[in-house]
């Protein structure tokens, strides 16, 4: 009998304000202080962080989620991740975290569904599951994309009047 092997997947635990989220470590492309945002007028995007000569979206999965209003986290942080999908003009995103990184190697076996207090299903969590005993949500990276893309259409629909005038 042949047992296939499929190896650990490299993942954060990143804490939001209620909360965890796991992630594959190859999104991530830095951790950074996001407590000067510009701001954004868009339900969904919390603001806009200056980053290597770049604006990055800022979005705080409990909003999305309606969980709570947009508020600043008591750190002010920012996770800054690689997008899956491929959508012309946004390369990274930027998610409202608090603490620090924690690692994690997930293996087939290590997470397990939880359903405990999931009232209200959201949209942009793809699933909810225990990892390291911690109540996490993998969030549904393409849906939020879209979301953010969709609102970025929106600003770019609203400028280009202006520039005809």
């Amino acid at each position: 009998m042949k047992h296939s092997y499929e190896p650990a997947i490299k993942s954060l635990i990143v804490r939001l304000h209620k909360g965890n989220l796991v992630l594959p470590l190859n999104l991530m492309a830095e951790l950074v202080t996001g407590s000067e945002l510009a701001p954004s007028m868009h339900p969904g995007v919390e603001g806009w962080l200056h980053w290597r000569n770049r604006q990055i979206p800022v979005v705080s999965l409990e909003s999305l989620c309606m969980a709570e209003e947009a508020g600043e986290s008591d750190e002010g942080k920012c996770l800054i991740l690689h997008t899956v999908s491929a959508l012309p003009g946004l390369p990274f995103i930027a998610l409202r975290v608090q603490g620090g990184l924690n690692t994690l190697e997930i293996l087939p076996d290590t997470l397990r569904d939880d359903h405990s207090g999931n009232v209200q299903r959201c949209p942009y969590v793809a699933r909810q599951v225990r990892a390291s005993h911690l109540l996490c949500f993998i969030p549904d990276l393409p849906a939020i994309e879209a979301a953010v893309a969709e609102v970025l259409q929106l600003t770019a629909e609203q400028r280009e009047p202006l520039l005809s005038e």
